[in-house]
C-alpha cells in the first residue's frame, strides 16, 4: 500500500508527468472509485484521465482545468457540472472557431459521453473554467476538481497545476486569445 501511495505520489508531483508517466490498466467498477498509482481514476464505468490545471497567471482572476473522460460502461452518462474550492464559479466550457475568431460558450446542458465514447477537455478545446478565484493555483501545486456525473455521482481529482498543463505538440501553447469572445 506505500508502495502505490508513493508511486502516486512521486506521478502527480514531477512536472509533465500527466504525459509522462506510464498509465496502468484499472479495472472500472459500478460501486465506488478507485485510483491506480499513475493517478487513473475509475468511477462507475468513467475513468478519467490527463487531468491537470492551468496555473493562474499574471493578474488573471480565472484560470482552465482539463481532462479526459473514458465511458467503458454500457451506458451513457452525462457530466453536468464541476466545482473548485479554488473558484467562486465553476462552469464546463466549449470552444469552437468561427472564422478566425474563438468562441468560447458555457455548455449548459454539460457533456454526454455515449458508451464507449472519450471527451477530452484540453487547452485551445472543451475546457472547465475555473472564474473568481479565491485562491490562485500555482505551478506544482495539487488542487481538487470536483465532477459531478449524471449517473456516476461526483468524482474529486487531484489536478496537478502546471503553467504547461497537457502540453503537447499541437496544444494551445502559443496560441493569442485577443480575438476570444465571452
Amino acid at each position: 500500500m506505500r508502495a502505490i501511495i508513493f508511486l502516486r505520489l512521486a506521478c502527480l508531483t514531477l512536472p509533465f508527468t500527466l504525459t509522462a508517466c506510464e498509465k496502468v490498466e484499472q479495472r472500472t467498477t459500478t460501486i465506488s472509485s478507485s485510483s491506480d498509482a499513475s493517478g487513473v481514476v475509475t468511477q462507475s464505468s468513467l475513468s478519467m484521465t490527463d487531468y491537470a490545471m492551468r496555473a493562474a497567471l499574471g493578474n488573471n482572476p480565472n484560470t482552465a482545468a482539463y481532462v479526459t473522460i473514458t465511458n467503458k460502461g454500457n451506458t451513457d452518462d452525462r457530466l453536468i457540472s464541476a466545482a473548485c474550492e479554488c473558484a467562486t464559479t465553476t462552469t464546463l466550457h466549449t470552444m469552437k472557431m468561427n472564422g478566425s475568431t474563438m468562441e468560447m460558450a458555457e455548455a449548459k446542458n454539460g457533456f454526454v459521453i455515449r458508451s464507449g465514447d472519450t471527451l477530452v477537455f484540453k487547452p485551445g478545446g472543451n475546457h472547465i473554467m475555473l472564474e473568481n478565484l479565491t485562491h490562485r493555483p500555482v505551478e506544482g501545486e495539487t488542487v481538487n476538481v470536483t465532477l459531478v456525473f449524471e449517473k456516476a455521482g461526483p468524482v474529486t481529482l487531484p489536478m496537478l497545476v502546471s503553467n504547461t498543463p497537457l502540453a503537447k505538440a499541437g496544444t494551445s501553447g502559443g496560441m493569442d486569445h485577443g480575438d476570444m469572445k465571452m
